[in-house]
C-alpha cells in the first residue's frame, strides 16, 4: 500500500505530462490544459520536493527526465511531426538509428514554457547550484550525433538512485554518484568504543561540544554572525591510530554521516580538474549535516611556494590558494587528518590560522593496548593464560594493526577448531603485520630506546628519513 503511494505520486504527473504534450502538439486551447496538481502528501516525490525546495516545473522537468528513458511513447506526437521544420526548431531532439525520437533539454523548454521565458529557465536548470545538478539528480546524455558540452540539445535522464527513491525505495546518499569523489564512511562501532588516550580524550572534548550545539547557534541569528560556520579540525598521527574511525563515530555520535575524500578522484595532471573535482565535493556538502574527512591533508595543504620556478609551482598555488578560500567559506565540519606529527611545519600559515582545534592521536602505549585486544576478540573466544599480557606489553601494534591480526586469526582457529587465542596461532600472523609495515619482528615494550621504537612503530624507512614519534 505505500509503495503504491509513492508509485501513484509518479504515475499522477506522467498522465500531467502525457497530456501537456498531446495538447501543445495539437495545438488546442491552452485553456483546455490539465490544471498542475501536487505531490501526495507523505509520498517520495513529495519528500524530495521539500528537500531540495523543488518548483512546480522542476517537478515537471524532473518527470519530463523520466519519460526519456522509461516512457519514451508519450513523444510520439513530436516523432509524427518530425520532419516538419518548425517542430523541429521549437521541438530539438533528434531521431537514433533505431527510428526512436530522442529528446532534449529543448524539447523541454518548447512544450513547457513560452518563448519569451526559454532562455531564463535554461540557465536556471543548467546553473551548477541547481539542485538537480548540485545534487546529481538528473544527468545529461545525447546520442553520439549531438556535441557534448551544449545542455540545449542534450537528453535529461533521473539517475537510478532517485528514480529508485521516487518510487518507494531508501533515501539516496549524497555519494550516490559512481564517480562522486567522496565516499561515505562506515564503522560499527560507536564512539564510546573507539580505545583512545586519555589527553586525546579530553582534547576532543570542545569538538565534540561544538558538534553538538553547532545546528542551535546557527539557528540564532544574534549569535551565528559571531562565529565560523567553517569548523576545521585536525588529527595528526601514526597510520592506524584511529583518525578516521574516530571522524566517523564523532559524527555517527550526533548523527553525522562522514565522507571521505578519494585522493585518486580529485588529483590529475589537467590544469583546472582539481578544483572542478573539489568544488563538486564542497558543493554538494555544504550546508549539509555531515562531516568531510580529509586524509592525508599536508599533502595538498603544504605551504605554498614563495619563490615560482615554473608553471607546476605556479599552478600548485593557485590550487592551495582555491582550497583555502573554499574551506573559509565551506558551511560544514572538516576534518583533516596528517601522518605527521608535528603538522604546524608543514602546513600553509593562512591554512593554520582556520584550524579550529588541532588533536595529536599518539602511538597506543601498553594500557591503550592490552584495551585493543581486549576488544576486539569474538564471543566465546579466550586468551590463553598469560598471553593478553605478554601481547600488550611487548609488541608495539596499532588498533588497526590488531583489529588485522584477529581479521587473520579467526580464519586460522576455526580451521584448527579453538577458541583459544595463542601465540603459537598468532605470532606468524603478526610477523606478516610487522613485514607489511617494515618493522623488524621482535619484543619491545614502551621503555625501549627512541630508535628502536621508531624503527618498530613506524618502519625502518622513518629511522633513515628522520622522522619524528
Amino acid at each position: 500500500m505505500v509503495e503504491s503511494k509513492h508509485k501513484q505520486a509518479l504515475e499522477d504527473f506522467l498522465e500531467y505530462v502525457e497530456k501537456h504534450i498531446e495538447f501543445k502538439l495539437n495545438k488546442e486551447d491552452e485553456l483546455l490544459l490539465p490544471t498542475p496538481i501536487s505531490p501526495p502528501q507523505g509520498s517520495n516525490l513529495e519528500k524530495l520536493v521539500k528537500q531540495y525546495n523543488l518548483s512546480q516545473d522542476d517537478i515537471f522537468f524532473l518527470t519530463f527526465a523520466h519519460c526519456t528513458e522509461f516512457q519514451k511513447g508519450y513523444f510520439d506526437p513530436i516523432f509524427n511531426h518530425f520532419k516538419r521544420s518548425e517542430i523541429r526548431n521549437l521541438y530539438g531532439g533528434e531521431l537514433i538509428k533505431n527510428g526512436e525520437f530522442l529528446p532534449s533539454l529543448k524539447t523541454f523548454l518548447g512544450l513547457f514554457h513560452p518563448e519569451e521565458r526559454r532562455m531564463e529557465r535554461y540557465l536556471q536548470l543548467t546553473h551548477p547550484q541547481h539542485p538537480f545538478n548540485k545534487f546529481g539528480i538528473i544527468e545529461y546524455s545525447s546520442s553520439e550525433s549531438v556535441k557534448e558540452g551544449n545542455y540545449i540539445n542534450l537528453t535529461p535522464k533521473v539517475v537510478p538512485t532517485f528514480t529508485n527513491f521516487i518510487l518507494g525505495g531508501d533515501s539516496p546518499r549524497l555519494d550516490h554518484e559512481p564517480d562522486f569523489p567522496a565516499r561515505l564512511l562506515s564503522s560499527k562501532l560507536t564512539f564510546e568504543e573507539v580505545v583512545l588516550s586519555d589527553k586525546t580524550y579530553d582534547d576532543l572534548k570542545p569538538t565534540l561540544r561544538m558538534m553538538e550545539v553547532r545546528n542551535r547557534i546557527l539557528g540564532r541569528k544574534d549569535l551565528k554572525k559571531y562565529i565560523r560556520e567553517s569548523q576545521i579540525v585536525v588529527f595528526t598521527g601514526s597510520p592506524g591510530t584511529g583518525k578516521s574511525l574516530t571522524a566517523t563515530t564523532m559524527g555517527k555520535l550526533f548523527g553525522l554521516p562522514a565522507y571521505g575524500l578519494d585522493f585518486s578522484r580529485v588529483l590529475s595532471r589537467y590544469v583546472g580538474d582539481f578544483e572542478k573535482a573539489m568544488e563538486r565535493v564542497f558543493s554538494r556538502l555544504e550546508g549539509r549535516d555531515c562531516v568531510l574527512f580529509i586524509d592525508e591533508a599536508d599533502s595538498i595543504f603544504a605551504k605554498r611556494t614563495e619563490e615560482i620556478k615554473d608553471t607546476k609551482d605556479k599552478y600548485a598555488n593557485q590550487e592551495m590558494s582555491y582550497l583555502l578560500q573554499r574551506l573559509e567559506n565551506f558551511r560544514g565540519i572538516v576534518v583533516l587528518a596528517s601522518n605527521v606529527k608535528d603538522i604546524r611545519s608543514h602546513l600553509d600559515k593562512a591554512m593554520l590560522r582556520r584550524i579550529s582545534a588541532l588533536i595529536e592521536f599518539p602511538f597506543p602505549l601498553e594500557k591503550q593496548r592490552k584495551e585493543l585486544w581486549s576488544k576486539n576478540i569474538p564471543k566465546g573466544y579466550t586468551f590463553a593464560p598469560g598471553v593478553l599480557d605478554k601481547l600488550a606489553k611487548s609488541y608495539q601494534l596499532t588498533g588497526a594493526n590488531i583489529a588485522s591480526i584477529m581479521s587473520n586469526f579467526i580464519f586460522e582457529s576455526f580451521y584448527y577448531d579453538t577458541t583459544e587465542i595463542t601465540l603459537e596461532i598468532l605470532k606468524p600472523i603478526m610477523q606478516s603485520e610487522y613485514y607489511k609495515r617494515d618493522s623488524k619482528f621482535m619484543e619491545c615494550d614502551d621503555d625501549a630506546p627512541g630508535a628502536i621504537l621508531m624503527e618498530q612503530r613506524m618502519g625502518r624507512s622513518a629511522v633513515h628519513s628522520g622522522q619524528v614519534m
